[in-house]
């Protein structure tokens, strides 16, 4: 038996037991499992997929100079964009997409919104976006698979490894 570990353990996937701290000059990431990054032609946006919980992840940031006392005017506008920005994608690829209502809400730095939904292709999806003095903050999960209590699950888990 002790000779059959070693080999077991040699041939177990190393990926599943993978940490990873993203840095930008934004935010930090910690990312546990097996995510890829993907590729983006924007400097301000990371993009992985974990194969093992069939999640698709991407979080952007832009640099932004505003007063405290702004955040929740900028929320309600990230708001506004975020939906042109979904119902512009519903279109192009010809997809019937249900969105519960996002939502604008104080947080200790800032503001937030936040929403989910699925489309008709059963796709689960989620996003928070994090606006604060200095810069905004986006967070997007989607999966084929997971259904939306499970997505729930994983984008928290995602958002406790987020630092800013």
């Amino acid at each position: 038996m002790k000779k059959f570990v070693p080999w077991l353990i040699a041939f177990l996937p190393f990926g599943a037991w993978a940490s990873s701290t993203i840095e930008t000059p934004a935010f930090t990431l910690k990312l546990n499992g097996d995510w890829i990054p993907g590729r983006s032609s924007d400097p301000e946006q990371r993009t992985f997929y974990s194969k093992q919980l069939d999640v698709g992840l991407t979080i952007s940031f832009t640099f932004m100079k505003a007063k405290p006392s702004d955040t929740e005017r900028i929320a309600s506008k990230l708001k506004e964009f975020r939906l042109a920005g979904e119902n512009s994608a519903a279109k192009t690829y010809n997809l019937k997409m249900t969105i519960a209502d996002p939502i604008v809400a104080p947080f200790s730095k800032g503001h937030q919104v936040a929403y989910y939904g699925h489309d008709n292709t059963n796709r689960q999806f989620r996003y928070l976006g994090l606006v604060l003095p200095s810069k905004v903050i986006n967070v997007y999960a989607d999966s084929k698979t997971r259904n939306q209590r499970e997505l729930e699950q994983i984008f928290n888990k995602l958002l406790k490894g987020l630092g800013f």
